[in-house]
């Protein structure tokens, strides 16, 4: 029969590594001449003197290994109690180990051979001859209940065909890793084969061949210059990125989903995490290295690297931020906010991959939006107050936020239809992504500046979308207003200042009373059941105003906003 894809975590983690070290370009390949090749190879790697611990410091099969497969051949205490001296004790272990794998091998090779049978395979599914059936317990199968001499109730454990069994038990090994920092055990699920060989062989099999030339203790990868079991996943995705280019896309155009998986078969805690990883964040990685790979490096080892040489309070902090991002990442949330570092000041990752963050994974700012913020934040980045309005924006308070926006306008930085699109109705907390996303520029901008560098302005700006009925009603409303009132300049000085409900109401009625306001057009205006609405809609008209009757517009007057307690804007999270 010929080998698939089972879809069992364990059991394709194996077949990679297999298929890693033969080298074939599909699982179909696979003949019983190659399992023999394998299995000569993982002989080598774990019963090499690094692997059982002769002539270094300790012996990898008695440590890590026990972690995997606890009582297993190469672990099971008994079988290093026979000998008078230690290399007698490594050579019966030696011997046993090449029983059962010698014994597992004929019974891959049997199931490899023949097409159905008498007994079926609880990971794969096929069916097999009786003969090649393996029961496993926990043993060779993580998470499985019972071990060899410790079983419960006599049970007989899992079937599985001969070829999963030799799949998982060892081979499974030379697709496990640690993660960064905490050392958990991990792997990666996917069916990818390009992506699941490079894992296996990258990691695994060429890191083992490492230790043992130059005669180093076995141990799992786990030198990721990172935090956390999101971080280590993604500076996994990152290291491939480089190494494989734009092969990687196999992985996120793969119909089956990539998940990592933190585990333990320990006997005293056994447990699995399951980690999915987001095709759009896979996409989103791959998009920013054709971009620019400058670009992806510096979001990659600004967001996610631990550096080595940091210590004590430093490297505290530097973990937490990390793994924080990295969390953030993985559940594909906003990390602006978390990359703004106030006191350099600077935007961690670059603005080019936040940038495209933001539109191929969080899908919060819309490319307009960000064109609009692009142009905004260097402007103020360029003003000759620039840092009066710096500070200005990083300290405002909710509802302040939409009168600074406003006067942006009012000085001719932003027009009406762009306030409107920045501040939809409906969305209360734009305005602080707004802020975050202005400082982002601002920040990218200054640091462009210092190091010779042109800011990556989008190279297409696309147009505004048509106004809505709301941003219609407010025009029609304003040009009534613009030609209807005797004193426009006085009346908006009135709006603008107006600190309460029921002094917006009161202007209205005034413009009311002389003509240049409907009654629907009140009604719109001054919702009675909706305070923060009528905050909102004062605010669109007067954008619009300060852009169509720009001849008459009062002094500098500050501009006021909604009470602090009027949700006009969600909470800062």
């Amino acid at each position: 029969m010929k080998v698939h894809w089972t879809g069992h975590p364990f059991v394709d983690a194996g077949l990679a590594a297999v298929a890693a070290v033969v080298k074939v370009a599909a699982l179909e390949d696979l003949t019983p001449e190659d399992l023999e090749k394998a299995a000569r190879e993982l002989e080598r790697v774990l019963l090499s003197d690094q692997a059982l611990g002769l002539g270094v410091e300790r012996a990898f099969a008695r440590t890590t290994m026990s972690q995997i497969f606890p009582n297993s051949p190469l672990v099971n205490p008994s079988n290093w109690m026979w000998g008078r001296t230690n290399e007698e004790k490594v050579e019966n272990v030696r011997r046993k180990f090449r029983n059962a794998l010698a014994e597992q091998l004929q019974k891959a090779k049997v199931c490899l051979q023949n097409e159905g049978g008498q007994s079926f395979c609880t990971a794969c599914g096929r069916r097999c001859p009786e003969e090649a059936t393996v029961f496993v317990r926990k043993d060779t199968m993580p998470l499985l209940s019972g071990i060899v001499n410790f079983y419960p109730a006599f049970a007989y454990g899992m079937r599985l065909c001969g070829l999963c069994a030799f799949a998982v038990h060892p081979f499974f090994l030379m697709s496990v890793m640690r993660t960064g920092v905490y050392n958990r055990l991990w792997f990666l699920h996917t069916q990818a084969l390009p992506i699941a060989k490079e894992v296996s062989f990258r990691y695994g099999w060429f890191h083992f061949n490492r230790l043992i030339a130059a005669n180093e203790p076995l141990e799992l990868f786990s030198r990721w210059e990172t935090v956390g079991d999101a971080g280590t996943v993604l500076y996994l995705f990152c290291e491939l990125l480089e190494n494989m280019g734009d092969r990687l896309r196999e992985i996120y155009h793969h119909p089956s989903p990539t998940t990592a998986y933190v585990f333990s078969n320990h006997l005293l805690s056994t447990f699995v995490h399951p980690i999915p990883i987001p095709n759009d964040l896979l996409r989103f990685f791959a998009h920013l290295q054709l971009r620019s790979r400058f670009a992806f490096q510096r979001f990659w080892w600004e967001l996610l690297k631990v550096p080595s040489g940091l210590k004590g309070q430093e490297r505290k902090a530097r973990e937490e931020f990390v793994s924080q991002v990295a969390d953030r990442l993985l559940n594909t949330q906003s990390i602006l906010r978390s990359c703004l570092d106030d006191e350099t000041p600077k935007l961690r990752g670059g603005w080019l991959g936040h940038r495209l963050y933001l539109e191929e994974v969080v899908m919060e700012m819309s490319k307009t939006k960000l064109a609009v913020l692009e142009q905004l934040g260097t402007q103020i980045a360029q003003s000759e107050d620039a840092k009066k309005r710096i500070v200005e924006l990083k300290i405002a308070h909710r509802n302040k936020l939409y009168g600074i926006l406003l006067r942006y306008v009012r000085e001719g930085w932003l027009k009406h239809d762009e306030f409107y699109t920045l501040l939809p109705p409906g969305d209360y907390g734009a305005a602080e992504a707004v802020r975050d996303i202005l400082l982002a520029v601002i920040y990218e901008w200054q640091h462009c500046q210092q190091q010779g560098e042109e800011f990556p302005f989008m190279e297409e700006v696309p147009s505004l979308p048509s106004p809505d009925e709301t941003l219609q009603r407010i025009q029609a409303i304003g040009e009534r207003l613009v030609t209807g009132l005797p004193n426009l300049k006085r009346w908006i000085g009135e709006l603008q200042t107006a600190k309460s409900p029921q002094r917006i109401r009161d202007v209205y009625l005034t413009a009311l009373r002389r003509g240049a306001l409907r009654f629907d057009d009140f009604v719109f205006l001054a919702p009675l059941d909706d305070l923060s609405r009528m905050w909102l809609l004062r605010d669109y008209l007067l954008a619009f105003l300060f852009e169509r009757a720009k001849e008459a517009l009062p002094e500098e007057e500050e501009i006021a906003v909604g009470a602090e307690e009027t949700p006009l804007i969600g909470g800062e999270g």
